[in-house]
């Protein structure tokens, strides 16, 4: 179990979001609502599908070939036994904020509040990149900061 679980982290790690990147936040005016919408989308289905005991398999038109690959459906299962141990199950989500990076990669990043049974303050950050791709996805405990 210990050996999957820094498996997840590793490619987690390898997968995130640069912190050196500096983000801006974007007014609530200003989000493209179809984008906002396909990020909330893809969250929903892939943690919907683990909480169903399943996997979401991301495809090409949605997702880096690196998500495509590190997302794999031992990863989504094990990974989402350890979100239920921690925060019970995926119920639902509300978007919250996007921030944009400011450097050439334009990595936009989705933020939702996460509803599990555990009521904690739970983050479900989905990452795009300047194709509309999946090029992230953390689930955490909240933070005001990135």
């Amino acid at each position: 179990m210990k050996t999957v679980i820094y498996r997840v982290l590793i490619f987690f790690a390898l997968t995130s979001v640069s912190c050196q990147t500096k983000y801006i936040e974007v007014d609530e005016t200003e989000i493209d609502r179809e984008t906002l919408e396909l990020a909330r989308n893809l969250s929903n289905k892939i943690l919907t599908e683990q909480r169903n005991g399943g996997f979401y398999s991301l495809n090409e038109k949605e997702a880096t070939t690196q998500m495509i690959n590190g997302l794999s459906e031992s990863v989504q299962k094990e990974s989402y036994k350890t979100i239920k141990n921690l925060f019970g199950d995926y119920e639902g989500l509300k978007f919250e904020s996007l921030m944009v990076g400011t450097d050439e990669k334009n990595y936009m990043i989705y933020r939702f509040m996460g509803d599990f049974e555990s009521n904690a303050a739970i983050e479900i950050r989905t990452v795009l990149d300047a194709e509309n791709k999946l090029a992230g996805f953390f689930i955490k405990p909240w933070s005001d900061k990135l």
